[in-house]
């Protein structure tokens, strides 16, 4: 099974970015970005990422709000943040080289057991295992096991397998060629089993039971969220609001002020989107507004160029609202 499943993925492994060149820091920061985003979305900002952050001590050094613009469109804001706040821990505890100890890895912000498995085996060729969706449903399929991928205990029963047989030699290949196999042929819908190299010991195709392993999950119930927004515009500056911790979505990112937040009277209407972050469906209006004349500004919100603004509002929804609004859309 591993030397068909190495074989394969040296032959049949998709071309990313984080594949060549491999070093810890590469690979940390793919790793990452590839948390709750797809490899497709992640191709299309990595190079860019690393062209303005070429090291850790780039990383370290830029600001917040530099990190997050070069984030825009990934989403999980809080990764990137986790991201620079370990660059600075790698440098003040380091010596601005990265850790290879496992507890090392593991203790810096931004990364759990999956991640420090995926940068150690990757880069460092330590054999730690490493479990993710990809993983769970392949081990599921592979040896007939029931459960729901996230369930703790059957996520820990997968765990503890992927630890007996990640191989001393080239462990890196081993765990990205399981991710591999889940993410372009042991797929969650229609796998493709008769381009499966290891099809001929898999449980669940011997059983036909592929289309049920491993046991789908209940449905989450979607949330509708409506926001009215405003296009507060003065002296060709707009005005951009820093949504607090407390929010239910986007916290702590910069963003366009919503109704709710500040007394304006809304006027014409300018755009009109909706948007999905995890299980909410948004539906946001941008409406003009005016500042009242004399009013304080209040600590959570900013005059800002109108040509820099995109670099502030670096959710995509905003730029999709953004985007909407300069197309005449309302």
């Amino acid at each position: 099974m591993h030397a068909r499943l190495l074989r394969w993925y040296r032959l049949a492994r998709r071309d990313m970015p984080w594949r060549r060149r491999v070093s810890p820091y590469r690979t940390w920061v793919s790793e990452i970005m590839l948390q709750q985003t797809t490899a497709a979305s992640v191709a299309a900002k990595y190079e860019r990422f690393l062209r303005r952050f070429p090291d850790l001590s780039a990383l370290a050094t830029a600001t917040e709000d530099e990190v997050l613009e070069r984030w825009a469109g990934l989403g999980y804001y809080r990764r990137a943040r986790n991201l620079r706040r370990a660059a600075l821990e790698v440098m003040s505890r380091h010596g601005g080289t990265f850790p290879s100890d496992f507890d090392a890895v593991l203790a810096l912000p931004g990364i759990g057991r999956y991640t420090a498995g995926a940068i150690l085996s990757i880069a460092f060729r330590r054999p730690y295992p490493v479990v993710d969706g990809n993983v769970i449903r392949v081990f599921s399929r592979l040896f007939g096991l029931r459960g729901r991928a996230k369930d703790p205990a059957f996520i820990k029963r997968i765990w503890s397998l992927a630890a007996t047989l990640v191989p001393k030699k080239d462990p890196g290949d081993w765990n990205q060629a399981l991710m591999e196999l889940g993410a372009t042929v042991c797929t969650p819908g229609s796998p493709s089993c008769g381009v499966c190299p290891v099809a001929n010991v898999c449980v669940a195709h011997k059983k036909e039971l592929q289309d049920r392993l491993p046991t789908p999950e209940k449905r989450r119930e979607v949330i509708a969220v409506r926001w009215v927004c405003f296009w507060i515009l003065r002296n060709e500056k707009i005005l951009i609001w820093r949504r607090s911790q407390k929010e239910r979505l986007l916290k702590d990112l910069w963003g366009l002020p919503e109704a709710r937040q500040i007394a304006a009277v809304p006027g014409r209407r300018l755009a009109a989107v909706s948007h999905a972050i995890t299980h909410h469906a948004l539906s946001v209006e941008l409406r003009e507004a005016a500042w009242p004349e004399g009013r304080k500004l209040p600590q959570e919100a900013r005059w800002v160029s109108a040509k820099k603004a995109t670099g502030y509002l670096v959710s995509s929804l905003w730029l999709k609202l953004l985007k909407a609004a300069s197309a005449g859309v309302g």
